[in-house]
């Protein structure tokens, strides 16, 4: 009888046993299971605009104005990209684009690496404090330097040219020169004390250890840069005004009037704005989750 009590005792504390280890398991599947759905409800209140516009960038304009933006085409064409190439030249201005955001990506990364690397790791008085001072200019809006940009283009005679679309951007800003002096920080002061005693310069310590050492930085900030110029809207629309030099953006925004707007042109032209910004982030996605770290070599 002992050994039967014993028995069942035995049996009612493992019985227990597992019923309290089953509560914290299951209330962790509850969780992991509301974060998930949340996740999903914010998936989908940024994707549905984008889906939206994809669908109706396939439809002609009468069947936006009639059918719900959800339903697919049902038809899908290609009208409405043949006509914004053909009828309205949007090769020159996907060219002009290319051609302002490339120059301007170009330079604003070079320059702001090499503004970073002296902010981060050469020595010189007051280095702090002008660092601090430069990165106050991000408190600044940009909309409040527009007018004195507009005035010395103006009086530089640089108005209605590319160098207007792209001088403004192209020597560096002082989020990317923050961004890339926070990594360059994260490198041990070794590595380049050894570069020294064996005679390398700065520039070539920078070009030949830095950035070989930073490429994931690099690589996040010039895909900011590109996203930027490529986006880029008020300042091209303000200092051009030729359909010659006209940008996507300025050129998408001419779609709108007084009187009507060509939707189906609006979103064929967003679409073709869209796609190389998605096909890059697919690409280097990755380098901008290992930049995030903001982690260099292993000390």
């Amino acid at each position: 009888m002992a050994s039967i009590a014993s028995l069942k005792s035995a049996s009612a504390s493992a019985t227990a046993a597992a019923t309290a280890e089953r509560r914290p398991t299951l209330g962790k599947g509850v969780r992991l299971t509301l974060f998930y759905v949340l996740l999903l409800v914010i998936l989908a209140i940024f994707v549905t605009p984008y889906l939206f516009s994809a669908f109706a960038a396939f439809k002609p304009l009468s069947a936006i104005l009639s059918q719900s933006p959800a339903r697919p085409p049902g038809n899908p064409t290609l009208a409405n990209f043949k006509e914004i190439f053909t009828t309205y030249g949007f090769g020159r201005y996907l060219a002009n684009t290319l051609i302002v955001t490339v120059i301007l990506t170009a330079g604003q990364v070079t320059f702001s690496m090499m503004g970073a690397y002296a902010f981060a790791r050469m020595d010189f008085p007051g280095r702090d404090g002008l660092f601090w001072m430069y990165l106050a200019t991000l408190m600044v809006p940009n909309v409040v330097t527009l007018v004195p940009l507009y005035v010395m283009f103006s009086h530089s005679g640089l108005l209605n040219t590319y160098w207007a679309i792209f001088l403004p951007y192209v020597l560096g800003v002082p989020q990317a020169v923050f961004l890339m002096r926070q990594y360059f920080m994260t490198i041990p002061k070794e590595v380049m004390e050894a570069a020294r005693l064996d005679g390398c310069s700065e520039s070539r310590i920078l070009w030949r250890i830095i950035v070989p050492i930073s490429r994931p930085i690099i690589i996040t900030a010039t895909l900011l840069a590109f996203v930027f110029g490529w986006n880029n809207f008020l300042w091209p629309l303000i200092v051009t005004n030729s359909n010659h030099l006209d940008v996507l953006s300025v050129a998408t925004a001419n779609f709108n009037s007084n009187f009507t707007v060509q939707w189906n042109l609006v979103l064929a032209a967003s679409l073709v704005a869209l796609v190389p910004m998605v096909i890059l982030f697919s690409i280097f996605q990755k380098y901008i989750v290992r930049s995030i770290s903001l982690t260099g070599i292993n000390r």
